[in-house]
């Protein structure tokens, strides 16, 4: 098991690496009126990724079924305070 805090700015920035043990994941993103983008990879904008609004959770079951690789988030602006829980096998 792993959790903490990512401060997610306009720049692609690595939430969790890939695991592959992973069970389950749950992205929170705790900041107000902020979206949080996220994707597989570095090359994530805020146009081609999922949107994380504000205390809205995400989970592995809502990101894609068994996705085990890096995670990673990015703000069309500004800074957002985006927490995580990962658990593993």
């Amino acid at each position: 098991m792993s959790y903490g805090s990512k401060t997610i700015t306009t720049s692609a920035t690595k939430i969790v690496s890939a695991n592959t043990k992973r069970k389950s994941l749950e992205l929170i993103n705790t900041s107000e009126a902020k979206i949080v983008y996220y994707g597989p990879d570095n090359s994530i904008t805020s146009s081609n990724a999922l949107p994380l609004y504000e205390t809205q959770t995400r989970n592995r079951d809502k990101i894609p079924e068994g996705y085990l690789g890096d995670v990673w988030g990015i703000t069309a602006s500004g800074t957002a305070d985006l927490r995580y829980w990962e658990t593993v096998t």
